[in-house]
């Protein structure tokens, strides 16, 4: 009798990647000098927009590194070639990994900004207070950007995995396709989150 999966979200996974993802991030801003370091606050600063935008690309190393290292060991804890779980792992991968990653993502980056929506009125600058929508918008997109970022390193984890592993392209569960497929949405939430702060904040 086949074992069906129970859950689009496999919950202790997803502690730990949110976790993982905080962890790093802490880790990065210890190491990484201030005015590079990206915070939900930090959209409030002068910063000059190239200086935005690298800091944006740091901080999301952080979800991208934290899945990749994830991602690959699950692949090779059932994925690999050889294994006897391999088929259950592809399908757990479309079923369950890449909805668990993705919401990591987004969840970590939700708890990132969380202190600046709920002390908006304190925080934030009064010249731009009412734009308050506007930016939760903005924050919104960064937290999608944060969950394809994340769910672009597992899959990139499969797909090194499987090319390590000399899989034929036809039997391949990721494709160059999807991983630019994936890039491609990341790039656009956070590129359209990007342009529209340097608008409203010039």
């Amino acid at each position: 009798m086949k074992r069906r999966v129970r859950s689009l979200i496999h919950g202790p996974s997803l502690v730990l990647m949110v976790f993982l993802i905080m962890a790093l991030g802490r880790l990065l801003s210890l190491l990484i000098p201030t005015e590079f370091y990206f915070t939900f606050q930090s959209l409030f600063s002068d910063r000059p927009s190239r200086t935005v935008v690298l800091s944006l690309l740091l901080k999301m190393s952080a979800p991208l590194l934290a899945s990749f290292i994830s991602g690959y060991w699950l692949y090779r804890r059932g994925g690999g070639r050889g294994t006897s779980t391999c088929h259950s792992f592809y399908k757990r991968l479309r079923v369950q990994w890449m909805p668990t990653f993705f919401l990591a993502g987004f969840s970590a980056a939700f708890l990132s900004a969380w202190p600046i929506i709920v002390y908006w009125d304190l925080l934030s600058n009064p010249e731009i207070g009412h734009l308050k929508l506007t930016f939760f918008g903005i924050y919104a997109l960064y937290m999608f950007a944060f969950g394809y970022i994340t769910l672009m390193g597992l899959l990139a984890a499969v797909f090194v995995g499987e090319h390590l592993d000399e899989i034929p392209a036809d039997e391949k569960m990721v494709s160059k396709k999807e991983l630019g497929r994936v890039g491609a949405l990341w790039l656009i939430n956070s590129g359209i989150a990007t342009s529209i702060m340097g608008v409203i904040t010039k």
